[in-house]
C-alpha cells in the first residue's frame, strides 16, 4: 500500500512536470491573438488529435505483446478519464488513439491535448521484469468542413510524424490546410466531370473457392490531363465544394459504372464507398449523389461501404441512415475492419452485413505474427453474427489459398483482378460466364 502511494505521488509529479515543460518538449501554443472562434479561423469546425505510444515495439519485444496490450489499455483509460467532456475518443491500431474535439478552437484543443498526452504518458503496466510505461507523441490539426475526416487524420498523422522526428514525447500542431496549389481548382474538377475524365474504375470481388466474381468495388479515379490517374484523396475536398449545378452529372458517372454489370446471363453487385457528409446528412454533392444512386440502381445489387473514420463524428445520424438503407434492401459493408478506428464496438453500434478485412492482415499471412489466428477468430465471429467476410489486398495465390482454408469466402486484390474501367470488366466477366 505504501509503495502504491509512492507510485501515485511520483506519477502526479511527473505529469505536472510534463505539463510545465511544454516549451522544452517542442510544443508551441497558438499565438495569443488567435481567434476565439473557428469560424474566424479559416472556417474550421473543431480539432482532431492523433496520439501514438513512443517505442511501443520495444515493450512488445523486450517484455511481451500482452504487456504492450495492457499498457495500451491503461493509456486508453487515462485518455478517456482526462479528455474534455465534448471529445469523442477512438482507438486505432499500433498503439494509436484519436480525439475529435468538435466546436473547439485550436488554442483550447492544444492545451487540452497536451494535458491528456502528459497524463497518459504516466500510465503503467506490470510485467515479469517490473513496471513499464512509455511517453506519447501527438499530432493536432484544425478540422475543416470542406475536407474529409480521412484527410484530417492524414494531416494529424503528418504532424505526429514531425513530433517523432524531434524525439517524441511532444505535441506538434498544424494550423492550416495543405498549400492551395496541392488542391485542384474547382474549374479543373468541373471540367473533369463534363469530359468524363472523372470516372469509376471497378475491381472484382471473387469467391475464393470457385474463383468466380460475385461483385465489384467501384473506385473513383481522375484521369488528369498530364496522363496521371489519381484516386479521390487528391480531389475529393474540391469535389465537395462544387455548386449543385456543377455536380448534376456526377451521379451519372456512378450509374454508368454499375449498369454494365447489371445485364447479361449473370449480374454482379457494385459497392460504393460512403463518407462522412453522407452519413451526417449534410446537403451537398455527396448526399445528392447517393439519392440518385438509390433511385436508379436496384437495391439488391448495391452495397455501400462505410469508411470507419466517417462514423465517429455523428454516430446517431449514421445509425439512422444505415437502418433506413437496410430497410430498402441495400447491404452495408464495414471497410478496413481490424485497423484504423475499427473496434468491436462498431459491430455493436451499427447493423452491417459485410466485414472487409484490411489488407494489413492479408499481407501478414505466413509470417511470425498472429494474422491467421485473428482471421480464424473473425470467421467464427462473422458466422455467429451472420456476416459475410471479404479479405482485401490479396496479391498472391498463397494468400488466396490460405484465406480460403481459414474459411474466408470472398476476396479482392491485384492477384484476383486489378481495377479497370467498368465496361472493360463487364466484358471480361461476361466472357468468363459464357465460357
Amino acid at each position: 500500500m505504501f509503495e502504491l502511494g509512492i507510485l501515485v505521488v511520483v506519477s502526479t509529479v511527473v505529469a505536472i512536470f510534463c505539463c510545465y515543460r511544454l516549451r522544452d518538449t517542442g510544443f508551441t501554443p497558438p499565438p495569443e491573438g488567435e481567434p476565439a472562434s473557428f469560424a474566424a479561423d479559416g472556417g474550421a469546425v473543431g480539432a482532431l488529435a492523433l496520439f501514438d505510444v513512443d517505442k511501443l515495439r520495444d515493450v512488445n519485444v523486450t517484455r511481451s505483446y500482452d504487456t504492450g496490450d495492457r499498457l495500451l489499455d491503461a493509456i486508453a483509460e487515462v485518455i478517456e478519464r482526462t479528455m474534455p467532456a465534448n471529445a469523442i475518443f477512438d482507438r486505432m491500431n499500433g498503439g494509436r488513439f484519436v480525439l475529435w474535439l468538435p466546436h473547439t478552437t485550436l488554442r483550447e484543443a492544444a492545451g487540452a491535448v497536451e494535458r491528456v498526452r502528459a497524463l497518459a504518458s504516466t500510465a503503467i503496466a506490470d510485467s515479469e521484469q517490473g513496471i513499464v510505461s512509455r511517453s506519447l507523441s501527438a499530432g493536432l490539426v484544425a478540422a475543416y468542413p470542406e475536407e474529409s475526416r480521412e484527410r484530417a487524420v492524414l494531416r494529424a498523422d503528418a504532424a505526429l510524424a514531425r513530433a517523432k522526428v524531434f524525439g517524441g514525447d511532444r505535441t506538434e500542431i498544424t494550423r492550416a490546410l495543405p498549400m492551395p496549389a496541392l488542391i485542384p481548382a474547382q474549374a479543373e474538377i468541373e471540367n473533369a466531370i463534363v469530359e468524363r475524365a472523372l470516372e469509376y474504375h471497378v475491381q472484382p470481388i471473387v469467391d475464393l473457392h470457385d474463383r468466380r466474381a460475385v461483385g465489384v468495388e467501384a473506385l473513383l479515379r481522375w484521369n488528369r490531363p498530364d496522363g496521371q490517374t489519381v484516386g479521390p484523396m487528391n480531389f475529393v475536398d474540391t469535389l465537395r465544394r462544387l455548386p449543385q449545378v456543377e455536380t448534376e452529372l456526377f451521379p451519372d458517372i456512378a450509374i454508368e459504372a454499375a449498369q454494365p454489370l447489371l445485364t447479361g446471363d449473370r449480374t454482379f453487385y457494385t459497392t460504393f464507398n460512403v463518407d462522412g457528409p453522407m452519413l451526417e446528412g449534410k446537403d451537398g454533392p455527396a448526399t445528392r449523389w447517393m439519392s440518385v444512386l438509390l433511385e436508379r440502381l436496384p437495391p439488391e445489387q448495391l452495397v455501400l461501404e462505410i469508411v470507419e473514420t466517417a462514423v465517429i463524428v455523428q454516430p446517431e445520424s449514421a445509425l439512422g441512415l444505415i437502418e433506413r438503407l437496410r430497410a430498402r434492401g441495400i447491404r452495408i459493408a464495414l471497410d478496413d475492419f481490424g485497423t484504423g478506428l475499427s473496434s468491436l464496438n462498431r459491430l455493436r453500434q451499427f447493423p452491417v452485413d459485410i466485414l472487409k478485412i484490411d489488407r494489413l492482415f492479408t499481407n501478414g499471412l505466413g509470417g511470425a505474427g498472429r494474422e491467421e489466428k485473428i482471421i480464424d477468430g473473425l470467421v467464427i465471429l462473422s458466422e455467429k453474427l451472420g456476416l459475410e467476410l471479404i479479405a482485401e489486398g490479396i496479391e498472391s495465390e498463397a494468400q488466396a489459398r490460405t484465406l480460403a482454408g481459414l474459411g474466408v469466402r470472398f476476396g479482392q486484390g491485384y492477384h484476383l483482378g486489378r481495377p479497370g474501367p467498368a465496361a472493360e470488366w463487364a466484358r471480361k466477366l461476361s466472357s468468363r460466364v459464357s465460357a
